[in-house]
């Protein structure tokens, strides 16, 4: 049993965008992308007009099974969010996630704006603000 532990080497490592140390996983749900109009199948996944509109006819929208959306965390700089497409089948790109990505997921809200359902006095509770500060900013 030589090789025993080999597929530990062939975990790809994730660096932080602005100052290249190691990020880490948060163990967080995985995103998957989807599309649902022609142009967007377009433009996002290089698929021709014909096939697009194929795809779109028959299924109704298009789950992006080569990239996601994951939670990581980086020691300078906290928590972010990087959009991770598979190239090929050992190599994984990674961006920061834009606003315009989590359009193209089910059933979320961009974390970088405030759910629209919580009022400001629990928004402000969660962050470890007591009411005598919320009082003082009115």
């Amino acid at each position: 049993m030589p090789n025993k532990r080999s597929s530990r080497k062939k975990v790809q490592k994730f660096f932080c965008p602005y100052c290249e140390r190691r990020l880490w996983r948060l163990n967080s749900q995985k995103y998957r992308l989807f599309y649902k109009e022609v142009s967007e199948l377009k433009e996002h996944l290089n698929f021709s007009h014909k096939k697009a509109s194929l795809l779109v006819s028959q299924l109704g929208s298009f789950v992006d099974r080569n990239s996601w959306i994951e939670d990581f965390f980086c020691e300078e700089h906290g928590q972010m969010w990087l959009r991770i497409s598979k190239k090929n089948e050992e190599k994984l790109d990674s961006v920061l996630a834009t606003r315009e990505d989590w359009k193209y997921t089910t059933g979320t809200i961009d974390p970088s704006s405030n759910n629209p359902s919580v009022s400001e006095y629990s928004y402000y509770m969660s962050r470890g603000c007591s009411i005598h500060k919320l009082q003082h900013n009115n």
